[in-house]
């Protein structure tokens, strides 16, 4: 029972250790940076509660939202946010993106700051 309790317990501290989720937090109150947030928390009845409260469409949504300057298709692809991806219908196989391996990566611990297209 011990060596249960104790992987139980290492499997946990690893999870915890190396979870690549950010953190969103918002630049201010407006519409778009509500929904911005509502895609950020990769949670879908959070999303489609957000959509639902401003009556926007999904459609509306995927063609002219824009968060951190990017369309939504490109912040969801860049976080990882797939439960967001499927909720919305979004197609990230197919796009193209050109990446500069030798950039150093962006600390993941630290908060993102989010805003809405404008």
């Amino acid at each position: 029972m011990n060596t249960v309790t104790v992987l139980a317990s290492v499997a946990i501290i690893f999870t915890s250790t190396y979870s690549s989720a950010n953190e969103f937090v918002a630049n201010d109150n407006s519409v778009a940076t509500q929904l911005c947030m509502a895609v950020a928390s990769n949670h879908k009845l959070t999303l489609r509660k957000e959509i639902r409260e401003h009556n926007i469409s999904k459609a509306v949504l995927n063609n002219r939202l824009a968060c951190n300057e990017m369309p939504i298709t490109a912040f969801a692809s860049r976080y990882n946010l797939t439960k967001s991806v499927q909720f919305l219908n979004i197609n990230t196989s197919t796009s193209t993106h050109i990446k500069d391996l030798s950039a150093m990566t962006k600390d993941t611990s630290a908060p993102v700051m989010l805003s809405g297209s404008k």
